[in-house]
């Protein structure tokens, strides 16, 4: 019984990486668009650099969040 609790457990904060990590990636996506059609060189690069972080930090969500045949 603790053992199946333990399971669903783990798939659940699986699956909650792995949508924060597309959540991540969608908003980053965004954020660079925003900062290509901005005019102002200073929220150009703040926007550019937000959004590269977003991005960054989806690909460690996402790899976190993937699952294993061994673990389905």
């Amino acid at each position: 019984m603790k053992h199946e609790k333990n399971n669903v457990i783990y798939g659940l904060r699986k699956v909650t990486h792995f949508s924060e990590g597309l959540t991540s990636l969608l908003s980053g996506t965004y954020v660079l668009s925003l900062a290509v059609s901005k005019r102002n060189m200073a929220l150009r690069i703040a926007l550019g650099i937000a959004g590269g972080y977003l991005i960054l930090r989806s690909g460690s969500k996402l790899h976190s969040g993937s699952f294993t045949d061994d673990t389905l």
